[in-house]
């Protein structure tokens, strides 16, 4: 059995599996490598938004014997179709492409990966905006049956979007460099979710997400204005588009002055790859 549990200073070996960010594998590297440490095998999620180093660092954990390592198997899932890693500097992540996971650049060389032709987040009418994106994309029964074939109370169709106008004059702006702001879109977004609490959706149930964290902070201080003292309707979950995923979503795109009602889907890609084997 391996593993490894940080108490304090110490660290226990007793666990057969063990989870970390790479964040914190990069950080306790040494003390693991002089623990003698030792794996075979490896799984990363999410490894598409993961820069290459990110992802390279959680691979070197322990000391090889001679030129040879102790891993033999690595298991990247991810999206590659999807957000990529963020890097804050574009001129670095256009001309030098630190933009590009390692998990982009495999399935770039022609490294061999599963590709799931399945999604069960999603209504079928809604999969049709994205599904053009991936090679055969189909849909799993769930998403064809029960409460997914049902209409949503008190909305006209699956997802809808709709052109909120300049609220007073005024569109989108930005109070300080690259913090947008749209007032009128987000007095619409709470008003839609106060509609949705009234027709009896559990507020647990609702998210709404945003592009910019400057309407995330606007959308945040309406929504305790009008509903945070009121038990009837609460508060939902708010937050970026690329921090979350949940349930019934209500998305501010703020710039674009675009407001969409939409559920959420997120498809994998499993990427494979055997280590040559140890004598």
């Amino acid at each position: 059995e391996i593993g490894v549990r940080l108490v304090g200073s110490e660290m226990c070996i007793r666990d057969s599996i063990i989870a970390m960010t790479c964040t914190h594998a990069a950080l306790i590297r040494k003390d693991l490598v002089d623990l003698g440490f030792k794996y075979d095998a490896i799984v990363v999620e999410e490894a598409a938004q993961m820069l290459e180093i990110e992802a390279f660092i959680p691979l070197v954990l322990q000391h090889c014997s001679g030129n040879k390592s102790q891993l033999e198997r690595v298991v990247l899932i991810g999206d590659h179709h999807q957000l990529p890693p963020i890097v804050r500097n574009r001129a670095l992540a256009r001309h030098a492409l630190l933009e590009q996971s390692l998990f982009s650049r495999l399935l770039r060389l022609g490294v061999p990966a599963i590709h799931l032709d399945k999604q069960g987040r999603s209504r079928p009418e809604i999969a049709n905006l994205f599904n053009w994106r991936y090679d055969r994309l189909g849909d799993l029964d769930i998403v064809t049956k029960h409460a997914y074939s049902l209409a949503n109370p008190g909305f006209a169709f699956a997802y809808q979007f709709v052109n909120v106008a300049d609220f007073h004059g005024r569109g989108e702006y930005c109070p300080t460099p690259h913090f947008f702001q749209n007032l009128g879109e987000a007095e619409f977004v709470v008003a839609v979710y106060m509609y949705m609490r009234l027709l009896g959706y559990p507020a647990c149930r609702i998210s709404v997400l945003t592009t910019y964290n400057g309407q995330k902070d606007l959308l945040t201080d309406i929504f305790k204005q009008r509903c945070a003292k009121d038990p009837k309707y609460g508060l939902p979950q708010i937050n970026t588009v690329d921090k979350y995923q949940g349930f019934k979503m209500i998305t501010s795109c703020c710039y674009s002055s675009v407001l969409s009602i939409l559920v959420t889907f997120l498809m994998h890609v499993a990427l494979w790859w055997q280590c040559p084997a140890r004598d």
